[in-house]
């Protein structure tokens, strides 16, 4: 019989039921002890795909999760899965101790689904599927089931960026061919709603669909969609990796490839430059309520609250590859050029490393959008999807209800 791990202690020791020291002892733990790592292979399906993933999204509804890999097909994962942790987690009524029991059988493996030329971009797109771009032009509606349907193909040139609208917003945004397109999910007229010059890097619609950021090799441009004029403000920044509004549309988080990352106020245009980072900033997260700004790109995690950074996690000698804001509570999942995982609560120096250092460097991280799961993907064609069932974080949700 398979012996069950122990998942922390007593629920009221300590919020997410850290150890002091946890995080040094992974540090030190080799990539073949981190392949047995208990917690994790407890809580994770893992799979190595035959390609890179370069990208990955969960459906607005949280019922699929896709990965865009680097030879045009998308890996689709069902989160119906009939053995996640919670239907295996046990607490004890005597002390108050959890435990989970492995999985009977494995995981099932992803449903790889060919769309076009690799490598693709991917958004979510209305309340159940994907819109995925090729390099060839293509754009494609992907259905949770598998079943595809080719959306336009642009002649000229391949998918710049794509990007899923705001909050309730289902539409889907496409840059391509030196056009803005806002595609609608319930066949709605696609609508063309900006030109740009040059290759886009990055695009990314305003919370209200109001105004939408173009990231180039060393520009950026916001572009107001309101007027017949479509009035821009464009700033000379480098080479722009990653955007994301504040959610009332007011800031523009913005991160570099070189020289850190920057913060734009909309109302007065103003250019807040966030140096001194070691390493490219490719993510960036703003908290439901904009009080604070997660970026990676440094030796730990940076949470940038009120024009300060409040001390999260541990610092290390490996960058942060990707943080992510837990959507419902003040958690951050960051990940590590060495393929580590942590989770930390904002302002605490405690983690949880959920994934210890592995072959493949961690690219990025998405929550679901209840919060109960992270998918991740790495390099040499790792991904994945981890359970963190509500209860692992109960002492979160309490101090935040």
């Amino acid at each position: 019989m398979a012996q069950a791990a122990r998942c922390g202690g007593p629920p009221d020791q300590r919020e997410l039921s850290l150890v002091d020291g946890h995080r040094q002892g992974a540090d030190e733990m080799s990539t073949t002890e981190a392949d047995t790592s208990p917690l994790f292979a407890l809580l994770a399906r893992q799979w190595r795909l035959e390609a890179e993933a370069k990208c990955c999204a969960f459906s607005r509804d949280g019922a699929s999760l896709a990965f865009a890999l680097a030879d045009g097909t998308v890996a689709l994962v069902s989160m119906d899965d009939p053995e996640a942790a919670g239907t295996r987690w046990r607490m004890s009524i005597e002390d108050g101790r959890s435990t989970i029991s492995p999985r009977a059988r494995p995981a099932a493996a992803p449903v790889r689904v060919p769309v076009g030329e690799g490598p693709l971009r991917l958004a979510a797109f209305g309340p159940s599927g994907f819109l995925a771009g090729c390099a060839s032009g293509r754009v494609v509606r992907l259905a949770a089931d598998g079943s595809t349907r080719v959306v336009v193909e642009h002649d000229s040139a391949g998918v710049d960026a794509m990007a899923a609208g705001g909050a309730g917003d289902p539409t889907g945004w496409v840059a391509a061919s030196g056009s803005v397109t806002r595609y609608d999910p319930d066949g709605g007229t696609a609508v063309a709603v900006a030109r740009y010059d040059g290759i886009a890097r990055v695009v990314a619609p305003a919370p209200d669909g109001q105004r939408v950021a173009l990231g180039f090799e060393a520009s950026l441009s916001v572009i107001d969609l309101q007027g017949e004029a479509g009035e821009r403000f464009e700033t000379a920044l480098g080479p722009v990796e990653a955007l994301s509004w504040s959610p009332d549309g007011s800031r523009l988080a913005v991160g570099l490839l070189d020289g850190g990352a920057a913060l734009i106020d909309i109302a007065d245009r103003r250019v807040l430059r966030l140096p001194d980072y070691p390493a490219p900033v490719r993510t960036l997260d703003w908290s439901a309520d904009g009080r604070h700004l997660v970026t990676g790109g440094a030796f730990r995690i940076i949470v940038w609250e009120a024009g300060r950074t409040a001390e999260t996690g541990r610092a290390g000698l490996v960058a942060v590859e990707a943080a992510r804001l837990h959507p419902r509570l003040p958690l951050v999942a960051a990940g590590y050029e060495n393929g580590m995982i942590v989770i930390a609560a904002i302002g605490q120096r405690d983690e949880l490393v959920i994934r210890d250092p592995a072959p493949g460097g961690l690219r990025d991280l998405a929550w679901s959008p209840d919060g109960e799961h992270l998918a991740f993907h790495a390099a040499q064609g790792w991904a994945g999807v981890i359970d963190l069932p509500a209860h692992m974080f109960k002492q979160i949700d309490r101090r935040t209800a």
